[in-house]
């Protein structure tokens, strides 16, 4: 009996040491399984802020191409807005009439008036939809009552021309932002091919006008050339008034 007891006193304490150890096998255990969980919320917000910081360079890459897809749509705009103006030059130089300016003199005159950055000439313009009307035409810098940096087209009613069909002094905006304009003229006359910066021939238009635009927008300058065979340079007219 006493052995007994002794070998479960033996035992007993025996378990109660073992019971202590499963105890803290089984907390330490608990404590692993809580640090898996905690590790593993660290790395989804790990992989969140890198899914962010792909997503936010992508849109700045995006954004950035945007940007500049739209400031060369607004500068290919705007060039096309520069040709555009030339080309209408060309076609109104083009068809220049062997007319008598306002201000020849029966000593002195003259078809066309050049300069660098101003032509004057006879020429059919459009009135309305449906009629057309002789005008004196000059086309420069700046224009009368006018900003410096646009190019306009001032028209004057030739003299004798129907007045009811007349209107007066007319002056269009042809582009804005021009910082500058420069016309050149060619004598067609036998030896004479030369271009140069003025024209003032008595009863002779010259062979061709060309010229270049300058144009400076939002920062960025933008140039077309122009160039205008005149179709009656070679035509004899009779000065008229």
């Amino acid at each position: 009996m006493s052995r007994s007891s002794d070998s479960c006193g033996q035992w007993l304490p025996g378990f109660r040491v073992l019971k202590p150890s499963f105890e803290w096998r089984r907390l330490g255990g608990t404590r692993a399984s809580s640090a898996s969980v905690e590790g593993f919320a660290l790395i989804d917000v790990l992989v969140g802020l890198a899914l962010v910081g792909v997503i936010s360079s992508l849109m700045i890459v995006f954004l950035g191409q945007a940007r500049t897809m739209m400031r060369i749509e607004k500068a290919t705009e705007m060039q096309m807005e520069v040709d555009a103006a030339s080309r209408f030059l060309e076609t109104a130089i083009s068809r220049a009439e062997p007319l008598p300016l306002s201000k020849s003199s029966p000593e002195n005159v003259i078809y066309l008036s050049g300069e660098p950055a101003r032509i004057e000439f006879n020429g059919v313009q459009a009135i309305g939809f449906s009629s057309s009307a002789l005008r004196e035409i000059a086309i420069s810098l700046g224009g009368e009552d006018q900003a410096e940096d646009i190019l306009t087209i001032d028209q004057k009613p030739r003299r004798g021309s129907d007045s009811s069909r007349s209107t007066e002094n007319q002056s269009v905006r042809l582009i804005a932002g021009v910082t500058a304009v420069k016309f050149e003229y060619l004598d067609g006359s036998p030896g004479a091919s030369l271009w140069s910066d003025s024209w003032s021939a008595q009863r002779r238009l010259p062979a061709a006008v060309r010229f270049t635009i300058s144009v400076d927008r939002d920062g960025a300058a933008y140039s077309s050339a122009g160039f205008a065979r005149l179709e009656l340079a070679d035509t004899q007219a009779q000065p008229t008034n």
